[in-house]
């Protein structure tokens, strides 16, 4: 039994790394609005917090790693090891006024890991996305003695995060946490513009790529008390502040022509290789409430905020504004002692989402709206369980010429919860 729960966890370890490192590097988002800052911001939940409408600051548990807020890691078992894993599938149609569009693509949400150190300290690892570029518009544009112009603007990349996270048992009702994340990873965003009317005219192509990397901290804080026997509440908050983390650009204009499909470079008009500088991830704070009874339902409510006129990138703010987002969620377990009717120790989970984002384009304030839904498969004779979530929402406008965004997110994620750390008595 032992060794083949070692080789399960082992080949789903294997699985999930490779999964990791393979889809990492493809371009894994479509979203045009991913062109602005630092890119599109991920979710940054597990799959329970996800399907519950990413509500995250005021809820622990022993079974799931909860790295919104690093003072929830306190919950986990003495005797445990807990290890998540989970894959998101996106579908998103873009629409405009004069046309649409639809992708789909796949990629690793978050691989991470949590285990005690001592009884008031408790550690987790972890890697995941902490932000992605990915997008590919073109629209052509009518000069007077020149003719149709054609605009090309395309971005790819993003910033992925190791994480280190140490929440610590002040009092038996208060916890604090703290995360270390080293963020790093290079966007490359391009800029081109061809003539295909004029046989005068050469061709311009402007390629930017910006490499990151460097620490950032986030804070967090929980309280939990129990208000009658199978009843208890949590409150929670999170902090980050303002980091500058390390950038280095490098910036290529060249000129070119094409034959027969093939490009060919004509001129280097500016070649910028290697110019340092910084990025800031503003400060942002957050707060979180929920209500428990233990294998019976949760609910929960979150607010968060971020001062994004602060974002600077080289010095530049890229327009952007400060963003909030409010979400609420639900976990039912109808009967979880229940052994003879599966659908009863079922976790069903709803949550709710709505996000001001940090863009505001041509007089629109872009905003987000989501539902999700999710189930907690349990695995008989087992604490791993198995997470599917769906989300559907919206962002964005087709007015002003913009370009609104319709998207259903699906994660299938899993959580292994075993007992390493137990001292065998021999008699």
């Amino acid at each position: 039994m032992i060794k083949n729960l070692c080789n399960y966890r082992f080949c789903l370890s294997a699985l999930f790394l490779f999964l990791y490192y393979s889809l990492s590097a493809q371009t894994i988002i479509t979203s045009p609005y991913s062109r602005y800052g630092i890119g599109d911001l991920t979710a940054n939940a597990n799959a329970r917090n996800f399907s519950m409408g990413g509500t995250s600051i005021g809820i622990r548990s022993p079974y799931h790693i909860n790295f919104i807020n690093p003072a929830s890691y306190t919950a986990f078992d003495s005797t445990s090891f807990v290890f998540e894993g989970g894959v998101i599938f996106n579908y998103v149609q873009l629409k405009t006024n004069l046309q649409a569009a639809s992708r789909t693509y796949a990629s690793v949400g978050y691989l991470t890991f949590g285990f005690p150190v001592a009884k008031w300290w408790k550690t987790t690892l972890g890697l995941l996305p902490y932000s992605n570029v990915g997008y590919n518009v073109s629209f052509d544009d009518v000069v007077p003695q020149i003719g149709r112009v054609t605009r090309i603007y395309s971005g790819s990349g993003g910033i992925n995060r190791f994480l280190w996270g140490n929440g610590f048992k002040l009092t038996k009702n208060l916890s604090i946490g703290i995360n270390a994340s080293y963020l790093f990873g290079s966007m490359v965003r391009e800029s081109s513009s061809t003539f295909p009317d004029s046989t005068y005219y050469m061709n311009f192509r402007e390629a930017n790529n910006i490499t990151v990397s460097g620490l950032y901290f986030d804070y967090g804080i929980q309280y939990s008390a129990k208000l009658k026997k199978d009843l208890s509440l949590t409150a929670g908050a999170i902090f980050g502040t303002n980091t500058n983390v390390n950038a280095k650009t490098d910036l290529l204009a060249t000129t070119y022509f094409t034959n027969n499909g093939t490009e060919y470079t004509k001129d280097t008009i500016r070649n910028e290789p290697g110019t340092r500088g910084t990025i800031t991830i503003p400060l942002m704070f957050g707060l979180g409430m929920s209500f428990e009874k233990p294998d019976k339902w949760i609910i929960g409510a979150d607010y968060r905020w971020q001062n994004w006129k602060n974002y600077r990138a080289f010095g530049t703010n890229d327009s952007l504004v400060n963003s909030y987002c409010f979400s609420a969620g639900a976990e039912l377990i109808p009967d979880i002692n229940n052994y003879t009717n599966y659908f009863k120790r079922v976790r069903y989970r709803l949550g709710l989402r709505y996000n001001s984002t940090y863009l505001q384009l041509r007089q629109k304030h872009l905003n987000e709206f989501a539902v999700s839904l999710g189930f907690g498969l349990p695995i008989r004779g087992m604490k791993t369980g198995i997470n599917l979530s769906a989300e559907l929402g919206t962002r964005g406008t087709t007015q002003s010429n913009l370009i609104k965004e319709t998207y259903f997110n699906f994660v299938i994620g899993f959580s292994i919860y075993e007992r390493w750390f137990i001292k065998r008595k021999y008699f």
